[in-house]
This record gives structure tokens, sequence and C-alpha cells, in this order.
């Protein structure tokens, strides 16, 4: 057993043992008059609580006055508030040697995070920037004050600090610089998103059939954001990194938080990367600095009652089984379990961990199945993902192609209604109702632009083709010809006389005629959406060369979004269902652990 562990639970179990009891070790007769510790006092009652927990007496002995001294330490720190105004901080430190296992720092809550992580850094001998505070499951900003970051006095914070090694002085290195990067390639292919383009689509909010989510737009951006770091952080976590993968996922939350609970219940991810923090807490033994883990654990539960019913109701009724979303129940008990255990309620955590335990069992699947489908070419996440909703090899390699298919088809169908555009209404144009006017003869442009305008009503699109085609007419060429050469028509000279009255050059004017079939409304909404630019030197050239420019910036900024998403996906799996799929390995070895301890 770990000895940190083992230690750990021995404190649990005495500080419950003193509650239980009423015992103040900081008071009489525990205490002398000097305020130093009554040994003799201290020593009968170990030898009590020996008896009752059944463990040496000098083990308990050594907890006492560990316990008796915190309490001493903290009854100073507070009279030394009130006094003084100088707020103490016990900083709990994960990746440094074992003597710095936690260090108390004294600072005004007035100061800003920067200037605790300076005092920090100091005091662990290292470089600022590569210290990260967190409490409460936010990492401190350095330049808000503590106070209004919620901090008070006597809290304990965790640090997540680079080691002493060259070796993992550059890994530290590469560390932030690698958070700092998925950030900001996140934001900006999420920004791309917003424009809406048709060819270059880089990140989409789907379910997993693959049909995309619709959020409001406001939202979007930070939902896609967020999607992003916690998929970074999981590959972290999977990679061992959990120090990365914690400052991912709180940055992945912190962008959650930004959207409405509207949008947060349309997607299950929100619950699994409250699961993912928390283990990132355990991973790094940093619970007991982690109070949010219990919340966290409360609102992945609610999420998923409420995303897959009691029980897995609603996906049992759906799909006829859930062994694939019982991965998710099955970490949500585990961590349960621990967090009970840290809090002493014993009961709590091994009704926790005996759930968790009846998941991984229902979970295992056959090896020879496992590797039979592997040898078909699927990833091992694949087949476990495939093979633990039952039916053995061939079922799961018949369920696993159906979902491909599934999720091929609605991406086809996805980007066919892209290309069709939108209604007036603001619904999808009808691929169905499309064919149908073009079954009659109608042209496609034209029967596109009737369909918009008619909200997919094939009657009435049908009617304004007849008696008002002048309405369809340079929608119609506009949205389907677009403006190439061959859609292009001689401009009538009277019209371009009309657009020159009006201040336009004439060269401008016979290139909007040109690509507006002669329709002057439709020539007039063009120069307006694309005023040419004004290149006095040779006016024929302008929109020629603005169109350039614009075409070059858009070629160099793909080139920029394509590098961004290169980073991402270097660190991100390509298994969609990696995370359902996973081994639970890591989950059995804790599962084992805790319940040793229990």
């Amino acid at each position: 057993m770990d000895s940190n562990l083992e230690h750990e639970d021995l404190l649990i179990k005495l500080r419950a043992k003193l509650n239980e009891e009423k015992i103040k070790l900081w008071e009489p007769p525990y205490l002398n008059n000097e305020d130093t510790s009554n040994t003799e006092s201290l020593q009968e009652l170990a030898s009590k609580f020996s008896q009752s927990l059944n463990i040496d007496a000098s083990k308990i002995l050594q907890g006492l006055q560990e316990l008796q001294q915190h309490s001493l330490d903290r009854l100073k720190d507070n009279e030394k508030y009130k006094e003084t105004g100088q707020a103490t901080f016990r900083v709990r430190v994960t990746g440094a040697s074992e003597r710095h296992a936690e260090i108390k720092i004294t600072k005004p809550l007035s100061v800003t995070g920067e200037e605790l992580i300076d005092s920090v850094a100091e005091s662990l001998h290292v470089q600022s920037c590569r210290v990260k505070l967190i409490h409460s499951g936010k990492v401190i900003k350095a330049t808000s004050s503590l106070e209004e970051q919620g901090v008070k006095n006597g809290a304990l914070m965790m640090a997540l600090i680079m080691a002493e090694t060259p070796e993992q002085l550059q890994a530290e290195d590469s560390r932030y610089t690698e958070m700092k990067t998925t950030l900001e390639d996140a934001m900006l292919l999420s920004e791309h998103v917003a424009d809406d383009d048709d060819e270059d689509d880089y990140m989409k909010l789907e379910d997993q059939s693959g049909r995309e989510v619709k959020v409001p737009a406001a939202e979007r951006r930070a939902l896609l954001v967020g999607l992003a770091l916690h998929e970074r952080g999981r590959a972290a976590a999977a990679a061992g990194d959990h120090a990365l993968a914690l400052l991912l996922l709180l940055e992945a939350d912190r962008q959650f938080e930004s959207c409405g609970s509207a949008t947060l219940s349309a997607v299950d991810n929100w619950a699994g990367l409250q699961l993912d923090v928390v283990w990132s807490y355990v991973r790094l033994r940093l619970l007991r600095a982690a109070p949010d883990a219990a919340v966290r654990l409360q609102r992945a539960a609610h999420r998923l009652r409420q995303a897959y019913g009691d029980s897995c109701s609603r996906v049992l009724a759906l799909k006829g089984n859930a062994e694939n979303e019982r991965v998710m129940f099955c970490r949500l008990h585990l961590l349960q379990g621990v967090v009970a255990y840290h809090q002493n309620r014993r009961d709590d955590a091994a009704a926790a961990l005996a759930q968790a335990r009846q998941h991984l069992d229902a979970l295992r699947v056959d090896p020879a199945a496992l590797s039979e489908l592997v040898s078909l070419g699927w990833s091992a996440a694949q087949a476990r993902w495939g093979l633990r909703a039952g039916g053995g090899a061939a079922a799961a390699h018949a369920r696993l192609e159906e979902l491909r298919e599934s999720r091929r088809r609605e991406r086809a169908e996805r980007r066919e209604r892209r290309r069709l555009g939108a209604c007036a209404d603001g619904s999808a144009v009808s691929g169905a109702a499309l064919r149908s006017l073009l079954d009659m003869g109608f042209p496609r442009p034209r029967s596109l632009a009737a369909l918009r305008n008619a909200n997919n009503n094939v009657t009435d699109a049908v009617r304004l083709i007849h008696d008002h085609p002048e309405m369809l007419e340079s929608e119609g060429e506009r949205s389907d010809a677009g403006s190439s050469n061959e859609s292009l028509v001689e401009p009538d000279s009277a019209l371009v006389a009309e657009l020159v009255s009006m201040g336009y050059e004439a060269a401008t004017a016979r290139d909007a005629l040109a690509r507006s079939h002669n329709r002057l409304d439709a020539a007039v909404t063009r120069l307006l959406r694309h005023p040419p630019q004004d290149e006095s030197e040779n006016p024929s050239t302008s929109e020629e060369s603005a169109r350039k420019r614009q075409k070059k910036e858009k070629k160099k900024m793909k080139k920029v979004r394509e590098a961004s998403l290169a980073r991402l996906r270097a660190g991100i799996t390509g298994d969609e269902e990696d995370y359902l799929g996973a081994s639970l390995s890591d989950e059995e070895r804790l599962l084992a652990h805790y319940s040793a301890l229990l």
C-alpha cells in the first residue's frame, strides 16, 4: 500500500474519532498552559484509540501530534489575520520533492495573484512562469487580487510546478507552451466556424450519430473551444501527463462556464469533463486540495441522469442496450467512492466502489473477440466499444460498420443542406422538394430560389416560377452559377450608362451587369456588397485586383488554419470511440487500491 495514502488513511480515522468523542487537541488536558503539547495525555489517548482502531499506538501518537500541531498553527494564523490582515495559505505542490509537499505563504488578500505566484516560486526556487496555482477548481489569475478571486484566509491551494532536472525542465517548458498553443489553435478554428464557410468547416458540433447539434451563435465558439481543450486534455491524461491534462481541462471548464444551461444540457461532454477533472485530481494526489471535487461529481451525476435516464432507461429505449454508457457511470461511481473515502464517509465509499465493481465486471470483453476485430482493422477502443453492446465479434463488426455508415450518410446530407442554403424562415432547403421541381423540368437555379422564397412549399414555388420569374432570376443565377465565366453575359450599354451616372466606373458597371445578367437591381446589390477599390492609376483592374488580394489572403489564412488543425489533431486521438472504449485498466487498479484501504 502507498505510504502516503496509508498515512492519510490514519489521519482520516483519527479526525473521525476526535469528532465523534468531541475531543479538542488544542485545549487542556492535551495542551499545557504554555501552549505546548501534553505528551502524557496524548499517549493515553493514543492507547485508547489503538485498541478501537487496531493500529499501533506509536503511529496513532504521531498522527495525534501532527493533527494537534496543525490545529495550533491554524489558531495562530487566524489571530495573525485578525491583528495584521496578513492571510496564510497552504500550498500543496505536485512534481516537487517530498520536503516541499506542502508550503505556507503569508500575504494580504489585496495582493494580486502574480505576487502570490512569485512567493511560491521563490520558496521552491523555481521561475515564476512555471508555477500554476489552483484554488477551488480555478487557476489563479495573475492580474486580479486574491480577494476578487474568492480566496480567503487559511485557503488550501494546489501548485503545478516544474521539476529540477534539465529533461523535466524542457518537458515543463513544452507543457505550458502546448497549453497556450492549443488554446490559440482552438480559438482560431472556432472563429472560422462562425464564418459558416462551406468549403473549410474545421470544427463542428455533432452527436454520436454524426448529426449536427445546433446551439446559439453567441455560445458556439466557447463551446467549440472548450470541446477542443477537453479532447486535448484527455489525450494528455492518456499519455500520463496529468499536470498538463488538469490545466487544459480547467481551461475547458472556464470556456464551458460562458455557455447557458440549455447549451450544456445539449451535450454530455460537460459531464465527462467534470469526471476528467476529478480524475486528474486523484492521479496527482491533490484531492485534499480540491474542495470542488464533490461538487463536480454531483454535476456529472445530474447531467448523466438527464442524458441517459435513471439506470440508462432512455438509452435502453433507444438502443436496446447501454453497455458503452456504463463506462461513464463506472468512472462516476469509482470517483464518488474515492471522494467519499477522503471525506471519511466509509459506508458511502464502500457502496459507490461496489457499484463501480459491478460496472467493471459487466464491461469486460472476450480477449479472442477483441483480437479478431483488431485483425479486421478496427482499433482496440473501437472493438471494445462494439463488443460491449453484446453479441460477439460478428455483431460488433456489423454495429461498427452501421455506425460508420450512419455518420457518413449524415455528414453527406449535412454538406448537401449547406450547399442548398436556407429558406426565408431560416429552415434548410429540402432536397426532396428540389428534386420534385427538377423532375418537373424547371432549371436548378430558379428552383432553388423559388423554394427559398416559398419556404419549401412546392406548390408556391411552382407559382413563383410561373408568375414572378423576375423575382428569381438574379438570385437563382447568383446562388447556383456564382461568378464563373460561363455565367457572364454581354452588358447592356444603356444600363452601363445608368450605373455610370450613379458614380460607378464604366468597367466596374459592365462587370457587375455581366455577372447579374443585366438585372439592374442585382447589379446595384452586388456593387453595394462588394464596393470597388479606389485604384486611380488603373481603374479598369480595381475589382480584379481586389479579388486577387482577397483570394491570396484566403489562401494564406487557410494555411494558417490547416497548421492549427494539424497541431490539434497531433494531440488528439483519431478514434471517436476511444473514451467509451477505454480498457479501464487504470480504473481497475484504483478500485483495488481503495478497496484495500477500506
